[in-house]
């Protein structure tokens, strides 16, 4: 892209230097001008995404276990505290994220399901309910510089073709963030964490209602 430029501004100089030369009139400069403005208006709208990138980067440190209300069939309802930033220049979207668990060769798929509104969350019962519940989850859009954070609540997909719903057990965990944005394809990997140990009394903890907050470094109840 920046060849491009240079070439444009050059070709710019060359014309402008030979109007100079045969004595152009000014209904003439004002026509090559509008020409190049044209020129320039064409580059930039084929080359946006080039010139002004859409590029959202994440941290995440952290994954919350957190109870639900209501029977959960064996599986786990987790919340990721999630920071977007968009360290481009343009504007996009965040179509959608993925969160693929692994244990011991088995591969559980998570996707977002829901905002939590993670102050009543940690000032109330601490289980997911209605009240704590803010939206479901949507495609969002990042501005230019922009930085958002959220906490989402995952949910183990059923009926995954690829990834069947499996229940947890005790062991060591790796987590892998994807995420699809609006300016192309295939979602990419955004985040790593793990692999991280759960073990048999925190599943049983969890089973009885004691939230837990994982991160590479700690593991403790909330």
């Amino acid at each position: 892209m920046p060849k491009i430029i240079v070439a444009l501004f050059l070709a710019s100089v060359l014309v402008i230097s030979g109007l100079l030369v045969a004595d152009a009139s000014i209904a003439q400069y004002l026509a090559v001008l509008i020409s190049l403005l044209a020129l320039v208006v064409s580059i930039v709208s084929a080359f946006k995404e080039d010139i002004f990138p859409f590029q959202p980067v994440v941290l995440l440190d952290e994954i919350i276990l957190a109870p639900t209300s209501g029977p959960s069939h064996d599986s786990l309802a987790l919340v990721l505290p999630i920071t977007f930033m968009n360290k481009g220049n343009g504007a996009g979207v965040v179509h959608m994220l993925a969160l693929r668990v692994e244990c011991d060769g088995v591969v559980k798929m998570y996707t977002p399901l829901a905002q939590v509104d993670f102050q009543k969350y940690l000032s109330g019962m601490r289980k997911l309910h209605g009240e704590n519940i803010v939206g479901s989850f949507n495609a969002f859009s990042l501005d230019a510089k922009e930085t958002q954070k959220k906490h989402l609540l995952f949910s183990q997909e059923e009926k995954a073709e690829k990834y069947p719903f499996s229940t947890w057990k005790e062991g060591n965990y790796t987590f892998r963030l994807f995420l699809n944005q609006s300016n192309g394809g295939r979602a990419t990997e955004v985040a790593t964490l793990g692999p991280m140990q759960i073990t048999g009394e925190m599943l049983l903890n969890y089973a009885n209602g004691t939230g837990l907050s994982l991160c590479p470094s700690r593991a403790i109840s909330v």
